[in-house]
């Protein structure tokens, strides 16, 4: 049986740690990876094809010390990556998992709700759904496990 593969790209390492250990407790058998941001969680997504990616949806460009200078955070860094993974013809299925209400700024701010229901729309084929996460809430475990079974047949 193929191993199932996920890849966490999110640069909040607390956030990560939880997680990883959260979904390893749950599903001890899949191989797990993680890249810190867009660019590289990008080349990672490429190079090991996961079958799932939970993904962050404000990012960096870069990681952390990798790129020497400026590195802002990008409010729709997730929707860049799902563009991207279109792009590149990946087969994994997405979900958006975040900290955050809303994102972007004024005039442009949008809620959850609707990036969720916009990035239905616009990746009917990887995206999944989104998640809001919150340290002192426990809710984000039951939503990304069941998003995990939905996805429970790795891709051939």
């Amino acid at each position: 049986m193929k191993t199932f593969k996920v890849l966490i790209v999110e640069d909040d390492e607390n956030k990560k740690d939880r997680i990883y250990e959260f979904y390893k407790s749950k599903f001890e058998d899949d191989e797990v990876f993680w890249e810190s941001a867009l660019v590289s969680g990008l080349r990672s997504a490429k190079e090991i094809n996961p079958d799932f990616i939970i993904l962050d949806m404000t990012l960096p460009n870069y990681e952390a010390g990798v790129q020497a200078g400026f590195n802002p955070m990008r409010p729709f860094g997730g929707r860049e990556f799902l563009r991207q993974a279109v792009r590149l013809r990946l087969k994994s299925k997405i979900i958006v998992m975040t900290q955050f209400e809303t994102f972007g700024a004024a005039p442009n701010l949008v809620d959850l709700a609707s990036l969720d229901a916009e990035l239905h729309d616009l990746f009917p084929n990887q995206y999944i759904g989104s998640i809001y996460y919150h340290a002192s809430m426990s809710s984000w475990q039951s939503k990304l496990f069941n998003a995990r079974k939905d996805c429970m047949e790795p891709k051939k």
